[in-house]
């Protein structure tokens, strides 16, 4: 017996419960990740099994069996582990009915007990539990052993203390059953000891010993201790359920008279299958409206548990196969997609807005602009010209916004006319503040520029300031730049209009977001391949 404190796992010993024949249980506090400050049901096998050579490896295969198993009917086992020589499983903690009894000591106070398993119902309050009650609670154990053996794995040890029910608001009962599989662990024998003749550890406890006597009352006549359980065996112990719940019912025998018969067949080896014996509950109905079957896998494919155990590891192996070539297949198609809308979206972009960020110039001048991402309007980046320079020497950066205006991109730009000008009577510090300023205390300018998608460049319209309008023009074979429009006019054609064309001058790069989004696209088609072929029907062959 561990003391309170005793570390198991990432769970801390809280206080013992009771050793039965399977090992010991404790009520557990988790102290670590997702369980840190729950309470679990703990599951600890004896020491000297667990010293046993070979045992940890059983061990670990026999969860993996456990894990797989999980719906109606099922108290899943959460987490298991291997601590020294400590084995351990842990599950959820029920905490049941809370009724108070009366105390059988003079004082006549009351007691409060938790009524958790069939067990704890059938002691305190058998009258409860009748043949409408009891058809609940056989029907999530038939669908929970259902489960179970579709997957090879055999409870062994069903008895009342295995099954835990809740009662519902409407009176009626749902029912788990709990510690699958734990008889077969027990009973586990090193390798080359013969299997037929090995047996269970036993302990010398009083509590040991009578629950070993209480598991043998609902096994077949003809099985022992440490022998390995086999589908009949649950089968066996839902018809024993069924009588013990019927010799401790205070309600009259004629109540009982479908649910004894079905219980004479169940004990009588009537039915070879969960579904069979499902199929002759009293009252049951449809199978399939339970998510069941008629017939059995085993029976259906002539293969005993072993294989279909068996089966059920290649295809638990094989799902997490499928799973992974699945989520890899989607996440490479889905990046491939991405990758493709991107090249399409910016061609789509580029046939109207010019390449966003990118610096457009012109040879032999230092005017250069950049315009930043947006459909009707954005942030933009000029040259300061030399005209609203204080200095007069200009070509400094400055920024602005474009917006769209009768079909060109108009790009706004503003730049503070004074520094501390004696003229002005006022200080540098004078202007900071919302307010200080006037629009007379800046340069503000306007370029209009048309974009050519299909040669991707921009071609200078016109600059408008607060006083002149400026278009591009030339004299001879000078460079074009820009000239007050009212002066082209008056040259007498001595200065004629010209084109001022802003090409793009970073040189075109190949589209790596096409050759990306190809790529990816292939290795999905790779991963559909990978796919198709691990999906292929699992196979095993039934042996002689």
């Amino acid at each position: 017996m561990l003391s309170s404190g005793t570390r198991i796992g990432p769970f801390d010993v809280k206080s013992w419960i009771k050793e039965g024949s399977c090992g010991q249980s404790y009520q557990g506090d988790g102290r670590t990740g997702e369980d840190k400050g729950k309470v679990k049901y703990l599951k600890l096998f004896h020491r000297d099994l667990a010293e046993t050579e070979g045992f940890s490896d059983y061990f670990s295969q026999e969860c993996r069996a456990i894990q797989q198993i999980e719906g109606r009917g099922i108290w899943p086992m959460r987490s298991n582990g291997t601590m020294k020589w400590k084995h351990w499983m842990a599950y959820d903690w029920f905490d049941g009915k809370k009724i108070q009894l009366p105390n059988d000591s003079e004082n006549d106070e009351k007691r409060e007990i938790n009524l958790r398993s069939l067990s704890d119902w059938i002691e305190f309050l058998p009258e409860q539990v009748g043949p409408e009650e009891l058809k609940s609670i056989m029907i999530d154990l038939h669908c929970g052993l259902n489960q179970a053996h579709g997957f090879g794995v055999i409870h062994g040890n069903l008895k009342p203390s295995n099954v835990i029910i809740c009662q519902k608001e409407d009176q009626s009962f749902e029912a788990w059953i709990t510690e699958f599989a734990l008889s077969k662990i027990a009973s586990f024998q090193p390798l080359g000891a013969d299997q037929k003749e090995g047996k269970e550890f036993v302990s010398q406890s009083l509590q040991f010993q009578e629950s070993q006597k209480e598991s043998q009352l609902y096994r077949p006549r003809d099985t022992r201790s440490g022998d390995i359980a086999e589908e009949k065996w649950d089968l066996f112990a839902l018809g024993s359920l069924v009588k013990y719940v019927i010799e401790k019912s205070p309600r009259g025998s004629d109540q009982w008279v479908d649910w004894r018969e079905w219980s004479d067949k169940s004990l009588h080896n009537a039915f070879s299958t969960v579904p069979q014996s499902m199929e002759s509950i009293p009252g049951i109905g449809s199978l399939p409206a339970y998510g069941i079957r008629g017939g059995n896998v085993a029976d259906a494919e002539g293969l005993s548990d072993d294989e279909i155990r068996h089966k059920r590891e290649i295809e638990w192996e094989q799902n997490k196969k499928i799973s992974s070539a699945r989520f890899r297949r989607n996440i490479t198609g889905l990046i491939g997609c991405l990758c493709l809308f991107i090249f399409l979206f910016s061609k789509i972009y580029l046939f109207f807005c010019p390449s966003p960020w990118v610096e457009y110039s012109v040879a032999g001048a230092l005017d250069k602009y950049q315009l930043g991402f947006g459909v009707w309007k954005g942030k933009a980046w000029g040259i300061l010209p030399s005209s609203y320079d204080h200095d007069g020497k200009g070509g400094q950066d400055v920024a602005g916004e474009w917006e769209r205006e009768d079909g060109l991109l108009r790009l706004n730009f503003r730049k503070f006319k004074k520094l501390n000008d004696e003229d002005s009577g006022k200080k540098l510090w004078q202007f900071i503040g919302k307010g200080a300023t006037s629009e007379d205390d800046y340069f503000i300018w306007s370029d209009y520029l048309e974009y050519n998608w299909q040669a991707n460049e921009l071609e200078l319209i016109k600059r408008v300031d607060q006083s002149e309008v400026f278009v591009p023009g030339k004299r001879g074979d000078d460079s074009p730049h820009l000239f007050p429009e009212i002066r082209i006019r008056r040259s007498n054609g001595q200065i004629k209009r010209a084109e001022l064309i802003f090409k793009q001058t970073d040189e075109k790069r190949p589209s790596w977001s096409f050759y990306i989004g190809v790529g990816f696209l292939l290795a999905s088609l790779m991963y559909h391949r990978v796919l198709l072929s691990v999906s292929s029907p699992v196979v095993v062959s039934v042996k002689d």
